[in-house]
């Protein structure tokens, strides 16, 4: 017998998917009827892993798809969205902030109406999705309100983290940008980005470089009191505002803001 829900996701996103089957299994959803690669004992040894995938894909209720600057780099997550495609499955996309609704559009998934993380009535949204592809029966759940409020709160805290993946390297948006150079003046420090521009040391020669403030925090960070990641890029222009990039030593801190090197980026389109 298939199971109620497939997750496809990326092995990056594995604190994403955690609260999601948490969210499921406080509305009713057994971990049993749950199939996704990070639940230990997912894929049976012995069995070729694509065609479990494949056998769990078709027999599933619903396949949730969540859509993230990972999933689309990943060659697995691609096959299995494809599959559910061709085999016209009763397909969930989730987008994951900060991949667009029109990112999401040049999937074969256009046309299928897909809910996404950023929005406030997330929770409520995939609630009712649920209840309307008949996974969930709405009248058997308890305590609704707490359950959605806590998903929202959860979903706004991981998506706000950048993680890494196995090999050492993130995924980022560059949301601002500034270029710095040696300069012969320090101007009044009212910033963290103040800070990083100017320094304290104006008779240092800074090469020239931009930097970039991140879309969200890195996952090395444990410190409440820091707000922004910023990382240093010794190129002046980028074509895109996509990198993937392995990260160097912290340069600075000031206030909320944290300033990194890296050691070597690739531009994404």
């Amino acid at each position: 017998m298939g199971k109620k829900v497939f997750i496809s996701h990326a092995t990056v996103d594995s604190e994403l998917v955690a609260v999601v089957i948490e969210f499921l299994n406080n509305v009713g959803i057994n971990s049993d009827d749950i199939f996704c690669t990070s639940i230990s004992g997912a894929l049976e040894g012995g069995r070729n892993f694509v065609e479990q995938i494949k056998d769990n894909v078709q027999d599933s209720r619903v396949v949730i798809f969540l859509l993230s600057e990972r999933f689309f780099l990943s060659y697995f997550c691609l096959a299995e969205l494809g599959a559910a495609w061709a085999l016209n499955q009763n397909i969930l996309p989730i987008i994951v902030p900060p991949i667009s609704t029109a990112e999401y559009n040049n999937t074969p998934l256009i046309g299928i109406q897909a809910l996404s993380m950023g929005n406030v009535n997330f929770a409520n949204e995939l609630f009712n999705d649920l209840v309307r592809k008949n996974v969930i029966e709405s009248s058997s759940v308890t305590d609704k309100s707490r359950i959605l409020t806590e998903l929202n709160a959860k979903i706004k805290a991981e998506t706000s983290i950048l993680r890494k993946d196995p090999k050492g390297f993130y995924v980022v948006r560059l949301t601002e940008s500034h270029a710095r150079q040696a300069r012969q003046n320090i101007p009044t420090i009212q910033s963290p980005v103040d800070q990083f521009l100017f320094g304290t040391r104006s008779n240092t020669l800074i090469q020239k470089e931009t930097l970039w403030r991140l879309n969200g925090l890195l996952d090395i960070e444990l410190d409440s009191s820091i707000t922004e990641h910023w990382i240093a890029v010794k190129a002046i222009q980028l074509s895109s505002t996509k990198l993937q990039f392995e990260l160097g030593q912290l340069i600075e801190q000031s206030g909320s803001g944290k300033l990194f090197s890296i050691k070597s980026f690739y531009e994404l389109p």
